[in-house]
């Protein structure tokens, strides 16, 4: 029994529900049973983990009503069996093995810094972060006229019919990137509905009444019939003109018009096909469809920075030195280029680039290689002073303008940073450190000039 007690107690801070019939079982963590989600709204407290055991009809109804309550939109719901709307709502089944699903969870939530409650940009972010292995996946509704729609948006309040223009617009921001593509559909013009009836008309008289038809062709007077006015007896005859066709491509031949309209006659190679609205019934041209790409959808680079930084949207966040726009930057630099012409004095540009990020994340995983990012951004600031000037210039770059300082005297600095490095445990995230002195000429464009002089110089 003491084994038991030593395992539940790993969770002592933890709010784990159970909905549903309970079978507790000694790996379980402590579970509060209720039999409801108003149960577990009514404690005003948010739960870490929710493990769903009832029927899969009921089952759906439980996941649409905790994913749109702000309590447990974002909490991590396991269930014991499937659903339909499980792959969509749900975050896995529950197993054994949750422990690490749920620590890396933990771990996750402990790490956002993105206001999400009311937003839905910002919980789509949220959510894609905290379950690491969910890409927001659209579902099939062949009932309705939309087609497709994506659950966990549509509980958000975001409907099937804005999701998409939505999603792109929230793809636009870089916070997003498509996964897969799922399928490509048409929706009429006129009413936007994906039923669809895709037929075949005359081009001559757009009638739909037509047939195949086999027809012959005579050499002789260019009469073109069906292949049965030609038979008499066991031979071929045109009856027309009466000659007898023995020889194909010397007495007669197929024409390629193998098509028959019944309401003008007219005989042709192929149909034009249409679309017809089953809605409302009007007939459109192919390319005159609404053509929709169905993606599935990640988190980018950018998102997860946004989750973790709040509004912040790069990987350095440092506090000591004044850290500013690009725009104000290149102000900066300029003045700055101005004073030292003008009293001798000479001022360092100092670039710092991490090179290898995504590799870096990939290696040591989201939640502990971001924990290692936040700990060489924490060691960075001891190389930032008071006086200096910092702004990113890409979203794993940062610029630094040191006053008064010289190549010379930036052998410190760079010592910091290599030792900052080599500090590293496992995989390792590379720098590229290079330095620029003013005064220089600059030209008009500030940002041109420096951009150019990074490319140039050699990394320290």
């Amino acid at each position: 029994m003491s084994e038991i007690v030593n395992e539940t107690i790993e969770f002592p801070h933890d709010y784990c529900v159970w909905l549903g019939n309970y079978d507790e079982q000694p790996w379980h963590p402590w579970f509060e049973s209720a039999s409801s989600a108003d149960e577990v709204f009514a404690k005003t407290e948010s739960p870490q983990l929710i493990v769903l055991s009832v029927q899969a009809e009921l089952q759906d109804e439980l996941l649409i009503s905790l994913r749109s309550h702000e309590l447990t939109s974002h909490s991590l719901i396991l269930v014991t069996h499937e659903s339909s709307l499980t792959p969509y709502l749900a975050n896995g089944l529950w197993r054994k093995n949750y422990h690490e699903q749920y620590q890396d969870y933990l771990v996750k939530k402990s790490q956002v810094r993105l206001d999400h409650q009311g937003e839905a940009e910002a919980k789509l972010l949220s959510y894609l972060w905290l379950h690491s292995d969910f890409c927001l996946e659209p579902h099939s509704e062949p009932t309705k006229s939309h087609l497709y729609n994506y659950p966990l948006l549509n509980v958000w309040g975001i409907t099937a019919e804005e999701s998409f223009s939505w999603l792109n617009s929230v793809k636009n921001s870089d916070w997003i990137t498509t996964d897969r593509l799922v399928n490509r559909v048409r929706f009429c013009p006129s009413c936007h509905s994906g039923h669809l009836n895709y037929i075949d008309v005359c081009p001559q008289c757009q009638s739909i009444d037509t047939s195949h038809q086999s027809s012959l062709h005579c050499f002789n007077c260019g009469h073109i019939g069906k292949q049965d006015s030609f038979r008499k007896m066991s031979t071929l005859q045109c009856p027309n003109c009466l000659q007898n066709l023995r020889h194909i491509g010397v007495d007669y031949d197929r024409p390629i018009e193998n098509q028959h309209c019944n309401s003008c006659d007219t005989l042709f190679v192929d149909a034009i096909v249409e679309a017809e609205c089953l809605h409302c019934h009007v007939h459109s041209a192919l390319d005159e469809l609404h053509v929709r790409n169905i993606y599935s959808y990640k988190l980018t680079q950018t998102g997860r920075n946004r989750v973790r930084r709040g509004r912040g949207q790069t990987l350095f966040n440092l506090v000591p030195g004044e850290q500013m726009s690009g725009q104000q930057f290149y102000w900066l630099i300029d003045w700055q280029n101005k004073l030292a012409k003008r009293h001798k004095q000479t001022h360092t540009i100092l670039s710092i680039q991490m090179e290898n990020v995504a590799e870096f994340l990939a290696a040591e995983g989201e939640s502990n290689g971001f924990a290692q990012l936040d700990a060489i951004q924490e060691r960075l600031r001891s190389v930032v002073r008071v006086t200096d000037a910092c702004s990113n210039y890409t979203q794993d770059g940062l610029l630094m303008l040191l006053p008064l300082t010289e190549l010379a005297h930036l052998q410190p600095i760079y010592k910091k940073l290599f030792d900052l490095k080599e500090m590293q445990n496992t995989t390792k995230i590379e720098l590229t450190v290079k330095a620029i002195t003013l005064p220089a000429e600059m030209g008009e464009n500030v940002a041109d000039w420096l951009t150019d002089q990074l490319i140039k110089t050699r990394p320290m």
